[in-house]
């Protein structure tokens, strides 16, 4: 009889799934996050699709991920399955009006829809990134106080500035106390989920954190172009 270490049996490999109605998504390099007894393991960073295993949860590929410009955010997306097969591709749009907004194309270079980062005079009240797809209501994720007049909505907004200030500001003097630093490591930052919505009423895409802090995204719309949310969440991992 042997003794010592038992050897633990190898992982099983990690393979690519379709991307076609994906219903939800991580973009990561993550294929399956730390344990108590393992370090994470990861792959290429690639548009993932979380499965739960034997031993936890694993984020299958679906959708690789390249960077086609270091100077910009240009990116293309190709089908896991046969790194070859262009899924969509992100550039942004020169000139114009209205800020900052990248264009989004299929694998035929045909136009699918754009991708903007809202302005910052606009940030307080509506999320940083939202989408336009031609045919549909802009999806827009609004914040709570954006409702009713303009005089309303100015108020609210004035005193959730406020209150983020103050929060800021405590963050920093507890900081100080505890001999830590206010370079924003994420440590008491609390995730919140997000919802764009098409119009006033519909929804049209959640989006929220895993356990190890990486954005899932959920489509609720079925007119939605998978491939719009992919571009949109791939601009917001930066």
């Amino acid at each position: 009889m042997a003794f010592g270490r038992q050897r633990r049996a190898p992982e099983p490999p990690v393979e690519p799934v379709s991307w076609e109605g994906i219903r939800k998504f991580v973009v990561s390099d993550v294929e399956q996050p730390a344990t108590f007894r393992r370090k994470a393991v990861t792959g290429p960073r690639a548009v993932r699709v979380p499965a739960v295993v034997p031993k936890g949860q694993r984020f299958d590929p679906a959708v690789l991920v390249v960077q086609a410009d270091p100077e910009v955010k240009a990116y293309e997306l190709y089908d896991a399955r046969d790194s070859r097969t262009p899924v969509c591709a992100l550039a942004p749009v020169t000139g114009g009006r209205g800020g900052e907004r990248y264009r989004v194309t299929d694998g035929q270079g045909q136009e699918i829809g754009t991708v903007h980062r809202t302005g910052a005079t606009k940030r307080t009240i509506q999320h940083t990134w939202w989408l336009r797809q031609p045919g549909h209501p802009d999806v827009i994720a609004r914040y709570h106080w954006a409702k009713g007049s303009a005089k309303d909505i100015a108020a609210r907004g004035k005193a959730a500035a406020g209150r983020q200030a103050e929060s800021l500001a405590n963050s920093v003097v507890d900081s100080l106390l505890l001999g830590g630093d206010d370079s924003g490591d994420g440590s008491r930052y609390v995730h919140k989920p997000v919802t764009w919505r098409a119009g006033e009423e519909e929804v049209a895409l959640e989006s929220d954190h895993t356990d190890f802090g990486v954005r899932t995204y959920m489509p609720k719309a079925d007119w939605l172009g998978l491939r719009l949310v992919f571009a949109l969440a791939v601009l917001r991992a930066g």
